[in-house]
């Protein structure tokens, strides 16, 4: 029965240690995924080269239009003197035929004999005044008409002007607003984000480290040759502070970029009086990424807590006092927070000093390289960490709540 027993242990004991190294990478895994890495980053810069072009494309014909309204503009103004000029000179013409409308009716009156008199040498003179009088009119009449005619071309001018800077200012509104789409595909919508030369640097620092450093063989099994230490527990990494932005989707004012952001928060902010970041657990330094433009000083802690493996993200960190491959404890002292005036200069993403803190699932930089993959395996911090709620203060690292 001891036996039975004891053979029972041995498979739950066998079972345990293949689960738990289940996703265990070798060197070979590790440079593969790192070529995959760099593949992605010429695929993307294509894609961002030609979305460089095509933003500029669309700003070539953004200010195309602008100087076709520009055009159309002066154009309606010209037309609007035009008849003004042309309202002033009928205003004129038609004084002028009052002027000889009213000799012809005071001729063609009763008086006509004395008005040709006294204003005529004599007969011939008067008809030859009347004859005048009469071709002028028909000659004002007519003008008048030009004019007249003139005015209402313009004005069919204006209008058609107006539609089509209408149409073009629709246009314009059309391109700013691709504009604007394609502005936003070069940006990373993350909250936090890494610079991808900045991340495949330090993955080859890494890589390079399993391999001339720890000896590892290209087929051997990672965990065997860079051992990652076994804790009980998580503990906060801060000694004093409150959760100020929660995991998962939100809004905030960025005082940087002078807008509302929303995003997906891949970790938690903790902010506090206390500068000094300590790792959340025994561990390995897993990476470090500097000067990062959404995230600032990035570090990255491997732990194995409980017989699962976590690895912990400590961000916006103003410097950083630990180097790859380093081991620590819950009182080693990794790093002071940043994120304020200090670091905005770099790190857009922060609104003032904090600690940004993430958990992940798996070891990075071991089981898995990419950045992206990282975040698809953050989890909520408090998940796994003693916090108590949102906004309370915690005076140490250790008091349940």
């Amino acid at each position: 029965m001891k036996n039975k027993f004891n053979l029972i242990i041995v498979i739950l004991m066998i079972f345990t240690f293949s689960t738990m190294n289940v996703e265990a990478k070798t060197l070979r895994d590790l440079k593969n995924e790192l070529a995959s890495i760099k593949q992605k980053k010429s695929q993307n810069d294509s894609k961002k080269n030609l979305t460089k072009n095509e933003i500029n494309t669309v700003n070539s014909n953004i200010d195309s239009i602008r100087n076709k309204i520009t055009d159309s503009e002066n154009t309606i103004k010209k037309l609007t003197d035009e008849i003004t000029e042309l309202n002033d000179n009928i205003q004129s013409k038609e004084l002028e035929i009052k002027e000889i409308i009213h000799f012809l009716q005071v001729s063609n009156g009763e008086n006509a004999y004395l008005e040709y008199i006294f204003g005529s040498k004599d007969i011939t003179d008067f008809i030859y005044r009347s004859a005048v009088s009469g071709q002028l009119v028909n000659y004002n009449d007519s003008l008048i008409d030009e004019y007249n005619d003139t005015i209402k071309k313009n004005k069919n001018k204006q209008e058609e002007l107006k539609g089509e800077m209408q149409s073009l200012s629709n246009k314009q509104s059309t391109l700013e607003a691709e504009l604007t789409k394609l502005g936003d595909e070069l940006k990373d919508l993350n909250n936090i984000s890494v610079d991808i030369d900045a991340e495949i640097q330090a993955q080859e620092k890494v890589v390079n480290y399993y391999e001339k450093t720890l000896g590892c063989k290209l087929d051997e099994n990672i965990n065997s040759c860079g051992k990652v230490p076994y804790s009980g527990k998580f503990v906060r990494p801060i000694q004093s502070g409150r959760i100020t932005s929660r995991f998962g989707s939100r809004c905030y004012w960025n005082q940087t970029q002078g807008r509302n952001v929303c995003t997906y928060h891949y970790g938690i902010d903790i902010a506090g009086g206390d500068t000094q970041v300590y790792a959340a657990a025994p561990g390995t330094v897993a990476n470090i990424l500097w000067y990062q433009s959404c995230g600032g000083n990035m570090l990255f802690v491997n732990h194995n807590v409980g017989g699962v493996y976590y690895t912990t993200g400590y961000f916006h960190l103003k410097s950083i006092n630990v180097k790859v491959g380093d081991y620590v404890d819950q009182n080693t002292v990794i790093g002071i927070t940043g994120g304020d005036s200090s670091t905005w200069s770099y790190d857009r993403c922060s609104t003032g000093r904090h600690l940004h803190f993430a958990v992940a699932t798996g070891l990075y930089m071991k089981e898995y390289l990419s950045w992206s993959t990282y975040q698809a395996h953050n989890i909520n911090p408090t998940s796994v960490v003693n916090f108590p709620g949102y906004g309370v203060w915690f005076s140490n690292r250790v008091t349940r709540y």
